[in-house]
């Protein structure tokens, strides 16, 4: 079992180290501290909210670890400068790196020869594999029942709900898979593609073998990315919504969103934006639908957040939750439905799903 220590030294909030608050929260018992000097004697749980009583650590001493886990992965993201004494003496002392950077650590030459010498491995897992290719457009033929969670923004909640999802599945005696598609989920799960990463003409090819490689799993929760309606991200968020063809896909909203996230524009409505997940989607698989609504409360009050999830309900039809808040049942019976619906429907149709 590994022994991590994730850094995040002066960037401890929930919105620059959403990696190690994904890593605390679904990789507890492989985090021995969290390295922060500005935070040195709280723990994870009073600052993150999740984590519970790992502490926060101000040097590498503090703490017997064997991993340095980068955990911030800032757009366009490079090492921090004054981090750069700290991974040169995580490497010093034989710590491995695991970086999700945009900027490959392995890259550096200065800590890749350090690490050389000194036996380490330096793990950037944004690092795409060399021999992804272009679709084949087989995904849309796997047996398997794919879930692709979707959103109307970047940064709702897409890879907690299909972890949530995933585990639900699981917890009810089937064969579910989760697959990554950004740096956060590779770090968790162990596997994955970071799409972002990927020359875009290979998205889809890049999702599409992960689907394949996976088809001995009755569910694969295929874990989304950006949005449509993002200008800066919906190119990756289509690749990958064509490359894994989904049966099923989940909805994921912020509830205290009026804009999208680093544009100066308004959030279309939740109507316009599922009916166009489902039109993208219909291209490759005609069945394809929404079948749920997953909705982030986590920034406003019980009271407002019931109305969130009536609003949404009203709006959609739709079951509709908080997992993290309220359960994730209502979602988990609701891809069981859809994949059972689905098998009946391409019974009918004579196709052996």
């Amino acid at each position: 079992m590994a022994k991590i220590l994730i850094l995040t030294e002066g960037k401890t909030n929930p919105t620059d180290a959403k990696t190690a608050t994904g890593v605390l929260r679904y990789r507890t018992e492989d985090v021995v501290g969290l390295l922060d000097a500005t935070l040195a004697g709280k723990t994870c749980g009073e600052v993150l909210g999740v984590g519970g009583d790992i502490p926060i650590v101000g040097s590498l001493e503090d703490v017997e670890a064997d991993t340095l886990l980068i955990g911030i992965a800032p757009s366009g993201g490079r090492l921090p400068e004054a981090w750069r004494d700290i991974v040169r003496g995580a490497i010093e002392r034989g710590m491995e790196i695991v970086s999700g950077l945009h900027t490959f650590v392995s890259n550096d030459r200065e800590l890749a020869e350090l690490a050389q010498r000194k036996g380490v491995r330096i793990f950037d897992v944004r690092r795409p594999p060399a021999d992804i290719s272009v679709s084949k457009n087989a995904a849309r033929h796997s047996p398997t029942f794919r879930v692709h969670t979707v959103g109307h923004d970047c940064g709702v909640g897409k890879m907690l709900v299909s972890l949530e999802i995933d585990r639900g599945l699981r917890e009810r005696g089937r064969r579910s898979r989760f697959i990554a598609t950004g740096q956060t989920g590779i770090m968790i799960s162990g596997s994955g593609v970071a799409v972002d990463a990927v020359v875009s003409d290979f998205v889809a090819g890049a999702i599409e073998r992960e689907v394949l490689a996976n088809e001995d799993a009755e569910f694969l929760l295929i874990e989304g990315q950006g949005s449509l309606v993002h200008p800066l991200y919906s190119g990756v968020t289509l690749g990958l919504l064509h490359g894994c063809a989904p049966q099923a896909m989940v909805l994921c909203l912020d509830a205290s969103r009026t804009e999208i996230r680093h544009c100066d524009m308004p959030i279309p409505s939740t109507e316009m934006v599922l009916d166009l997940y489902e039109r993208m989607a219909r291209v490759l698989v005609p069945w394809s639908r929404v079948v749920g609504i997953a909705v982030n409360t986590s920034r406003l009050s019980d009271e407002r957040a019931d109305e969130a999830l009536d609003r949404a309900h009203q709006t959609t039809g739709l079951p509709v939750t908080d997992v993290i808040r309220y359960g994730v049942r209502p979602l988990v019976d609701a891809v069981l439905r859809a994949e059972e619906e689905w098998r009946i429907d391409q019974k009918s149709q004579g196709v052996e799903p």
